[in-house]
């Protein structure tokens, strides 16, 4: 209020909205703020263990599109229909081991499908499958050290070695090492 007047001055706008304003509230990033509880350790390795049915999943897309292309004669077609096959039998393994587990199985279909198609050239593309393959053995290394459950554990390791495997006959099949 101005003495000599006895009106209400009111501060310029400026100062009202720095008197209110707050900053964005990354509380919802950090749970059990809000008092939830964070997520267990069994609810964590179920989403890592989704995360990888979902790359298998895309991988035998991808793989079965590439089978497709090529001529039924093409040496490189009996390759890509075993790749496909592992594939598809580790995505049917990771469901029912999810299940099994007590988890809810995903029924997405990872990027990888969409990633790989972009890229021009099937040589190219079997070296970006090569990518995706060694990222799915590094996510299997993060989750086996907690993998308290045998049969997961073993089926896990079982799915590692047949993605080194396969990584090596791509590799032989293209007969020269992915371009960094």
């Amino acid at each position: 209020m101005s003495r000599k007047t006895g009106r209400q001055i009111d501060p310029p706008a400026a100062e009202t909205e720095a008197r209110y304003a707050s900053p964005p509230c990354y509380a919802g990033d950090f749970p059990g703020h809000f008092g939830e509880e964070a997520p267990s350790a069994e609810a964590l390795r179920i989403e890592r263990l989704n995360a990888l049915l979902e790359a298998e999943r895309a991988g035998a897309k991808v793989l079965a599109i590439l089978r497709d292309e090529l001529d039924a004669r093409a040496p490189l077609r009996g390759l890509l229909e075993r790749l496909q096959q592992d594939e598809g039998r580790n995505a049917v393994v990771l469901y029912k081991t999810i299940r099994r587990l007590g988890g809810v199985a995903s029924h997405e279909t990872g990027a990888f499908v969409h990633k790989t198609l972009a890229i021009d050239g099937l040589e190219a593309r079997l070296h970006f499958l090569n990518k995706g393959q060694a990222w799915v053995v590094r996510k299997i290394d993060e989750v086996l050290p907690d993998m308290e459950d045998g049969e997961a554990r073993a089926m896990l390791e079982a799915m590692r070695v047949s993605h080194v495997d396969n990584i090596a006959a791509c590799e032989a099949a293209l007969g020269s090492p992915p371009p960094r």
